[in-house]
């Protein structure tokens, strides 16, 4: 999906100016272009571009256009070229949609599996209430405010961000055991 509008100003004598700027030895300069253009293939097919080879092409034809230009580093200068090549790119591919990758779902998917609010309330009672109050609080802000609060937070407790994130993640893990064995009580009295 590269660009297929007509290549401007790339004629005969721009690419044999191109080839002697990679080197002036005639010889060597095809080999340059071959390697140049291997590796730019190989950035893009990295990076899991469709049309690596294309956008390789369009990398070095962006760049024959610029060689009048003092350019210092010419392999970070392809490289910053690709590099935006490989951007537009990924704005064009987000707007094609291939047809054949277009599915219809035959079924409609399962419901997700019923959340007990009074199993969290259970299990939240057997927390300490300070405990309760700290994990709580922790969840209980969005965007900058939510950072804000942990900072508060951490800092009432004298501990570190680290320390409190950490805590945070045993109270959450111990919190979902218990409420997932509440929720399989439940089931298994009905």
């Amino acid at each position: 999906m590269p660009d297929t509008q007509p290549k401007k100003d790339i004629t005969p004598e721009r690419f044999a100016r191109f080839l002697h700027w990679l080197d002036p030895d005639g010889d060597r300069s095809g080999e340059a272009y071959e390697e140049l253009h291997f590796c730019l293939s190989t950035y893009f097919a990295r990076r899991r571009c469709l049309y690596a080879d294309e956008l390789a092409d369009e990398t070095i034809n962006r760049v024959i256009l610029k060689i009048d230009e003092p350019i210092d580093n010419k392999r970070g200068f392809f490289y910053g070229v690709a590099r935006n090549v490989y951007l537009e790119s990924l704005r064009k591919e987000r707007l094609h949609v291939d047809i054949d990758e277009v599915s219809v779902a035959a079924a409609p998917l399962p419901e997700a599996e019923d959340f007990s609010h009074e199993c969290l309330d259970k299990c939240l009672a057997t927390l300490p209430a300070d405990k309760r109050e700290v994990l709580l609080n922790y969840f209980s802000e969005d965007k900058s405010r939510k950072i804000q609060m942990r900072q508060r937070i951490s800092a009432s407790l004298r501990k570190t961000q680290t320390a409190l994130r950490m805590q945070i993640v045993r109270m959450k893990r111990n919190l979902t055991t218990c409420v997932k064995h509440c929720m399989n009580e439940d089931r298994a009295a009905i």
